[in-house]
């Protein structure tokens, strides 16, 4: 299993990964700006989906991993 996962944060609309200026720092309640699209997308939503995007990530790779542990 991989020891560390990365989640690429994603604009609400066009699903682009979203970029910051380096040392950017948002909060909650902020919006974000998409270098591609214009739109703007809701920090707490983008979080949310991240989070749920990695929890699925996590869920493949230990279920990959108890396959070959009981092969």
């Amino acid at each position: 299993m991989e020891s560390e996962f990365k989640v690429a944060v994603l604009c609400l609309f066009c699903h682009a990964p979203l970029e910051a200026e380096e040392g950017a720092v948002f909060e909650s309640g902020e919006l974000i700006m998409c270098k591609l699209c214009g739109e703007l997308s809701d920090y707490d939503s983008v979080i949310e989906v991240a989070k749920e995007k990695a929890v699925e990530k996590v869920k493949l790779e230990v279920q990959a991993s108890l396959k070959k542990l009981f092969k």
